[in-house]
């Protein structure tokens, strides 16, 4: 007959009462980690709705006013924009690792149609909230990049739509998986994270979102909002650069004009002398009905711009001044070396710049 010693007992129940507490612990722990790691990460989906959203900017338009898309919601000009309005779309479901354009539905949109994303066990992240933010971004703050007064000040002002802007996204989390109390029989009822919202019911994930409150004594998680600003004004042509002498409209044309006619300090000194010439010229010398078809006017610029094409066709442009003609519009050929012609011709460069078919091995 075997016997087991007292104290090898004592031994065993003590085993077994500190696994048990260990349990009690270390599931909490674990319970909490789950959570605490859906915190960050959400944290770090607002912040990507914001930090990229805003990059989105530099490839704009800025000789025109920000393109309005008609929805995006309300709130500031930059709130209707299209940048703004494509980022709600990508940002809808909280990540831009599934984006869903191929299975929109009418007017719809997959990611923000779809209840897939509010099927996390521990928490759910959501914009609806009055104190949360979806990704929003502010209307160009010209005010930031401006020169002052002065030719470059006007230049800016006229030309360009650019300047400050901040986007910005802020989301509110709700528990679903943690207990609020924790063994309250020893903690005096003391709780330990924010109310558990699975009771009011999975289905109603918005719902129990926009009532969330954020504070010491409030019901959710509110996530530090995230806010990223660029200046960008390109100050950048759109439109090729081809325009004849002829010509007195377009990008190139307009900001010519601008500088030649109306921020010359001696403009109005010239343009008063040409017309005191002119008057003399015509008033002894020469018809002024013939003058005006055929004379150019200093009073206004004239370009001469024109790519040089790979099949050869010279750098020139036509002239109607009694009949066609064609000119060089730069030193193309000087009749003495013909340095920049001889220079193409031998460089086998074609429609490469400087020759450089491959820009990254240059």
């Amino acid at each position: 007959m075997s016997t087991v010693h007292p104290k090898s007992r004592r031994v065993r129940g003590a085993a077994s009462v500190e696994m048990a507490l260990s349990m009690i612990v270390l599931i909490p722990i674990f319970m909490y980690a789950l959570f605490l790691d859906d915190l960050l990460r959400y944290s770090l989906d607002a912040q990507e709705a914001a930090v990229t959203t805003i990059w989105d900017f530099t490839t704009q338009d800025y000789t025109k006013a920000l393109k309005q898309s008609g929805g995006g919601g309300s709130g500031p000009q930059g709130g209707s924009s299209n940048v703004q309005h494509n980022a709600r779309l990508t940002y809808c479901d909280h990540e831009s690792g599934i984006d869903r354009p191929d299975v929109m539905a009418g007017s719809n949109y997959a990611d923000c149609e779809d209840t897939d994303h509010h099927l996390a066990v521990v928490a759910h992240v959501c914009w609806m909230n009055s104190n949360a933010k979806q990704v929003t971004c502010e209307a160009p703050d010209n005010g930031a990049g401006s020169l002052g007064g002065g030719l470059p000040g006007q230049y800016r002002s006229r030309f360009s739509n650019g300047g400050l802007i901040q986007c910005s996204a802020r989301a509110v989390v709700e528990n679903y998986l943690l207990p609020e109390e924790f063994l309250p029989e020893f903690s005096k009822n003391e709780k330990l994270t924010k109310k558990n919202w699975k009771q009011e019911g999975v289905a109603q994930v918005h719902e129990n979102a926009q009532q969330g409150t954020g504070g010491e004594d409030g019901n959710a998680y509110f996530l530090k909002e995230q806010r990223m600003a660029i200046i960008t004004d390109t100050w950048a042509l759109t439109e090729d650069a081809d325009i004849s002498p002829s010509d007195s409209s377009g990008e190139m044309y307009d900001r010519t004009e601008l500088v030649y006619t109306r921020l010359q300090p001696g403009y109005q000194t010239m343009s008063n002398h040409m017309r005191d010439f002119r008057s003399a010229l015509t008033e002894d010398l020469l018809d002024s009905m013939m003058l005006y078809a055929f004379e150019d006017s200093p009073s206004d610029p004239y370009l001469s711009i024109h790519p040089h094409l790979a099949n050869m066709q010279t750098p020139a442009n036509t002239v109607d001044q009694e009949g066609s003609t064609r000119y060089f519009n730069q030193e193309w050929r000087d009749w003495d070396n013909d340095k920049n012609q001889d220079t193409y011709k031998h460089s086998d460069r074609g429609e490469w710049y400087m020759g450089c078919k491959d820009p990254e091995s240059c």
